[in-house]
């Protein structure tokens, strides 16, 4: 079973080019690059299916790479030419979903799903991916990246369609849960001008503080009374939201 919701990676721009997780096993297209301005395929690789994680650029190394989930593995690869640096299984057959993108902090990459993938932090620098831990305990996010501040990891721990799902903040390397919302249900993260903006998936938007031994919501406002599950959009100080039916646009300024 694949692609059970359609398409749900964004692609990646890198200057000319435009890098997305098309999938592909006998066509190797798990990821593929194409020129920006014409839409021609400069390269393809991976013979794999495609998850719902979007592909991320990161250095590593000292060198420009792009990370990305495929329906069952995660890929390092060269953005200049799709050579496959490194790659590694990650996700379950079967009808599970890999969509958290890769998170990328000194070398070490973090990666989290739930339906029994759990979160699993790699050491990137050496010659071969060395796995630090692997665990479904932590954090195992069904669809929600982690923000990232000063090296701790904010995230979503569990479902929106099976709760409880858990709001938290903790130590990646040390596996170290610094705080914990229980049952506050599913939501969305951004990061913006140090504070964390978080839509949950029942339509409340909360600005929280980033930092600190406790959860620290600084202001709430109930948008919708349906169901939020797409990432709100932050652009000059408006974010783009909508549920299943409607589109707003909210100033964050006033």
């Amino acid at each position: 079973l694949e692609n059970l919701f359609g398409a749900g990676s964004s692609p990646l721009i890198d200057g000319g080019k435009v890098i997305a997780t098309v999938g592909g096993r006998t066509q190797k297209a798990g990821v593929v690059a194409f020129e920006l301005a014409t839409g021609h395929v400069l390269w393809k690789a991976v013979a794999d299916g495609s998850s719902y994680s979007s592909p991320v650029m990161a250095t590593i190394g000292g060198k420009q790479r792009v990370i990305a989930l495929t329906r069952l593995k995660c890929v390092v690869l060269d953005p200049h030419n799709g050579d496959v640096l490194a790659e590694f299984p990650y996700g379950l057959r079967g009808p599970t979903v890999t969509a958290a993108n890769p998170i990328v902090i000194r070398d070490q990459l973090f990666l989290s799903a739930s339906y029994g993938i759990g979160a699993r932090l790699v050491n990137l620098a050496g010659a071969q991916p060395e796995e630090l831990w692997d665990g479904n305990d932590l954090m195992s996010s069904q669809y929600t990246t982690c923000i990232e501040h000063d090296g701790l990891l904010y995230g979503v721990d569990g479902r929106q369609d099976i709760p409880p799902a858990t709001l938290k903040c903790f130590d990646p390397v040390t596996q170290k849960v610094i705080w914990s919302e229980e049952d506050f249900g599913y939501a969305t993260l951004i990061k913006a001008d140090g504070k964390l903006l978080i839509m949950t998936t029942d339509g409340e938007l909360v600005l929280a503080a980033l930092g600190g031994d406790t959860f620290q919501p600084l202001k709430r406002t109930r948008l919708f009374n349906d169901t939020v599950r797409a990432l709100p959009a932050l652009s000059n100080g408006k974010l783009y939201v909508r549920d299943t039916g409607t589109l707003k646009c909210v100033n964050l300024g006033e």
